[in-house]
């Protein structure tokens, strides 16, 4: 099999506390070109979480034998990392998939159900991964935007008011507040005649 040259750079943390298997998945993920390491306990994967900040994907088992298990490693982990998380199981009962619910993953996959299942899950995961980081620079630019909007609005020197068109104040700067003396909580109870009486007339004058 061809090596993907996308996956080179990409680093998984394989949590599995059975050799054989660990081993297994190990080699096949880097036949398809990952960088691996791996954890038999949830303790070690909090160890390699904390001193690793370039692991790109996690590959969890949920059975971890003893001390803590899969799921609540995996909540450890995303209380502190933004990491993109994928569930192992030899399991399908509904309540081992259930202790999966509430943890922001990216798949659940049962063991052993073959190669191509496992790499295709992985690059799903890595898919929905970085679509969440595009939406997330989205909202950051448009607040951003909206940030540098309310800066210039504040610093232009004259009581500025958006209202709708019924004239209901849903925004003012900090010009219209210092000079009519309301709160900006009560401009937004108001309308716009209430702070210019004129201003309906001017509106139906507009209209006419």
């Amino acid at each position: 099999m061809e090596i993907n040259p996308k996956n080179i750079n990409k680093k998984i943390l394989l949590v599995e506390d059975d050799p054989v298997i660990s081993m297994t998945e190990e080699i096949i993920l880097k036949k398809n070109g990952y960088q691996v390491i791996t954890a038999d306990t949830g303790e070690k994967a909090l160890e390699l979480v904390n001193s690793n900040n370039n692991i790109d994907l996690i590959l969890m088992d949920i059975n971890l034998g003893e001390g803590i298990d899969g799921t609540e490693t995996a909540s450890i982990i995303l209380d502190k990392y933004d990491l993109p998380i994928v569930f192992l199981s030899s399991h399908t009962e509904k309540e081992i998939v259930d202790k999966t619910e509430g943890i922001t993953s990216y798949g659940y996959i049962v063991k052993n159900t073959g190669e191509t299942v496992l790499i295709a899950s992985i690059k799903m995961a890595f898919r929905l991964y970085e679509a969440k980081l595009r939406e997330k620079e989205k909202e950051k630019s448009l607040i951003e935007s909206e940030n540098k909007f309310r800066t210039l609005v504040d610093k232009a020197g004259q009581m500025l008011f958006l209202h709708d068109l019924n004239g209901n104040i849903i925004d003012v700067n900090q010009e219209a507040i210092t000079q009519t003396g309301y709160s900006r909580k009560e401009l937004l109870n108001m309308n716009v005649s209430d702070i210019d009486p004129d201003a309906e007339k001017r509106q139906d004058d507009k209209n006419i």
